[in-house]
């Protein structure tokens, strides 16, 4: 029971932070994907099924509050959450590049990733485009990794 009010609360926490910061430090609407960030911190620190469970329900969480094609962040984040938890202990997360190389590639593909969505399903719809935001926004969660491990693992151990 105590493990299930632990990652409730650290799905709260990242939709909070995600669409808060999102919404107010977005300098020339340029912000991070904090939950890819968390995401794959989640995968490496506790493995495949607890990265694939959060990533489903913060990427339907995102996809109900989003305008975006419904269920595009679902899979994606489904799918992150699960590669990223194949690493678990097979992976140094310790060490500041192998998390902000890792984060850089999840975020080059999920960018790919969802770029083939609506390729494929978005025909008539919005189309994904690549503009300054979404090349940049790979920077930023590279930026971000150090910090979102960091405090995870202190969360995490405060938690548990």
């Amino acid at each position: 029971m105590k493990k299930v009010i632990v990652y409730f609360i650290i799905y709260i926490l990242g939709l909070m932070v995600q669409f808060g910061w999102a919404k107010y430090f977005s300098p020339y609407g340029i912000s991070p994907n904090f939950l890819l960030v968390c995401l794959i911190f989640v995968g490496l620190m506790r493995g495949s099924f607890e990265g694939e469970i959060l990533g489903f329900a913060w990427g339907i969480s995102w996809d109900a509050l989003s305008t975006e094609m419904f269920g595009s962040h679902a899979f994606l984040f489904m799918c992150l959450g699960y590669f990223s938890g194949l690493l678990y202990r097979k992976w140094n997360e310790s060490k500041i590049f192998a998390q902000m190389l890792l984060a850089g590639a999840a975020s080059v593909l999920f960018i790919i990733g969802m770029k083939g969505i609506y390729a494929i399903f978005g025909a008539n719809e919005y189309i994904f485009s690549l503009n300054y935001i979404t090349n940049l926004q790979p920077v930023y969660n590279i930026m971000l990794a150090p910090i979102v491990f960091w405090a995870g693992k202190r969360l995490i151990f405060l938690l548990d």
